[in-house]
């Protein structure tokens, strides 16, 4: 697949981090392989060096890292160049763990690369294909802690209880939101060792997370990347200052990090956001702050009981027989007690009333 991220990585992967500092380019790189399928290739929480990539490559279950049936083939691709590179060929892997959990509406991964004897860097994933992982991101919008926050809080203690010397998080969309949240609920102790925090494209947090003294401890630390047309990254109350990348994808494609453009090793920034984003997104935080709690649960209940009506069970799914979906949503709405399909309606509603004006 060509890419910029890619390009950077043939190119600058030939230089160690001696030659050229760790920049936000690489943290995007390893925020990338926090999707590979590592689960019985890295083990979780021991006292061990971790993995080299050679030992990764040589486990017999390696090839179940790219089995994403549609991202599988990039995610090799992009593992084999950045495991190659002389920039990270002494990087050592650990501390992999990856939650799903069908019932708590939670799904979470993360993993740790040693980029030497005094620094690592945690990667957290953002979200998977899995329907479970989709629901979570819409809880977020009326939920102040899901699980992936919670996990994500716990993970942290987890390495810093076994590491040492300074520590650099990071993640892409959902991961960069739940990098932040675990940042700003450990001890001081922690967040003195935490030198950078980047936020790739992340939705934020709700109003008064940002009022609290944790958060305020490393804010300054926080490196907030999203591209020219960002729609994701710009949900919910955000005070971080955003660095605006430029990126080639159309529509929803812009969240894709490898579309944003890098040139001579660092990303290319805008100086505004496209004006027809912004009002997007204020539309959208419209409708996410005009429901109460209660309003904001039925509808996102109602939606994704109303897709497992139809047996989908991840994202790929919606893309198939998308008239034979609605039409199934449609018959699902009229199963239901008068209450919660008005509700629903109404929320369906209110969002075609903000985006039409």
């Amino acid at each position: 697949m060509k890419s910029d991220l890619m390009a950077y990585l043939k190119t600058y992967g030939k230089k160690s981090f001696h030659e050229v500092p760790f920049s936000a380019v690489d943290a995007l790189a390893l925020c990338q392989l926090s999707y590979l399928k590592m689960k019985g290739i890295v083990s979780g929480f021991n006292h061990g060096e971790g993995l080299s990539w050679k030992e990764i490559k040589n486990h017999p279950e390696a090839e179940s890292m790219f089995s994403d049936k549609v991202y599988g083939s990039m995610y090799r691709d992009f593992f084999t160049v950045l495991s190659e590179s002389r920039r990270f060929q002494y990087v050592r892997v650990n501390y992999f763990e990856e939650w799903l959990d069908e019932a708590q509406e939670g799904q979470f991964a993360a993993v740790t690369f040693f980029l030497g004897k005094t620094s690592i860097f945690i990667a957290f994933r953002g979200t998977d294909a899995s329907l479970t992982g989709w629901k979570e991101n819409f809880n977020m919008g009326y939920m102040q802690g899901i699980p992936a926050q919670r996990k994500a809080l716990a993970y942290l203690k987890g390495v810093a209880r076994y590491t040492d010397g300074r520590m650099i998080l990071g993640g892409h969309s959902k991961g960069g939101n739940i990098a932040v949240f675990a940042a700003s609920r450990v001890s001081p102790v922690i967040q003195q060792r935490i030198r950078r925090i980047y936020s790739f494209d992340a939705p934020g947090l709700w109003k008064n997370f940002y009022l609290k003294s944790g958060y305020h401890q490393i804010e300054e630390k926080i490196f907030k990347v999203i591209p020219e047309r960002s729609v994701i990254g710009m949900l919910m109350e955000s005070p971080v200052k955003c660095r605006i990348v430029k990126s080639c994808g159309k529509g929803l494609l812009q969240h894709d990090f490898m579309n944003w453009v890098i040139r001579d090793g660092k990303f290319v920034y805008c100086r505004s956001l496209y004006p027809k984003s912004q009002s997007k997104v204020q539309a959208l935080n419209q409708w996410i702050y005009s429901m109460s709690g209660d309003q904001a649960r039925i509808f996102v209940d109602t939606l994704f009981d109303a897709l497992r009506f139809l047996n989908v069970s991840n994202i790929y799914d919606l893309a198939k027989w998308p008239l034979h979906k609605l039409y199934g949503i449609l018959i699902y709405l009229h199963s239901l007690e008068k209450e919660k399909k008005q509700a629903f309606l109404k929320g369906v509603w209110e969002l075609i009333k903000i985006a039409l004006k």
